[in-house]
Formats: C-alpha cells, structure tokens, sequence
C-alpha cells in the first residue's frame, strides 16, 4: 500500500524563468514551494549571457501565475510584443 504524505514541499530545481514560474504556481495553488539554484543567484545561469535576447517577447514568457504574484509589488509587464534580454532577469528592473 502506498502512503501519500502531503506535509512533505515541492522542490523546484532551478531558479531560472521556468523554475520561478513554476513556483509561482505553486504558490497559487496554496503550497509553499522549495526552489533550489546551483547558482550564487536567481538565475545564475542567465548572467552568463545576459546581452542576449530572447527569442520569444514577453506576452509569451511571462505566464498568468507569475503577473498575479508580481502586480501587488507594484511591478507592470513591459511591452507585450519587446523580447527581454537576459539581463532584465538579473537587474530586476523594467526594460529600457
């Protein structure tokens, strides 16, 4: 018989764009996810080539979960159809 243990967190391995985002659903659905980087920061891995664009724009990067966590903060999405670079991950601010 199989026991399932739901006090146990969800970890999250990576702190990049896909790995927040999938904290922020957790966090929606009322669980209080773990998230593990390898890295000295969120997204460490980003850094190394943050002059970089993206291929997709940000109506297609940034999904419902993450707006509904981000907005209270004051935080606004930028210009649906911009594509970010890799450095708006690292300095945290809205695009140029």
């Amino acid at each position: 018989m199989t026991t399932v243990r739901s006090d146990l967190p969800v970890a999250v391995i990576g702190a990049g764009p896909v790995g927040l985002a999938a904290a922020a659903h957790l966090l929606a659905r009322g669980e209080t996810p773990l998230v593990l980087e390898a890295g000295d920061a969120v997204s460490a891995s980003i850094r190394q080539w943050s002059h970089v664009r993206f291929f997709s724009p940000w109506k297609y990067t940034v999904d419902a979960a993450s707006v509904a966590l981000l907005e209270p903060t004051g935080w606004t999405l930028p210009d649906p159809d911009g594509a970010p670079t890799g450095g708006i991950w690292n300095r945290g601010d809205q695009p140029d």
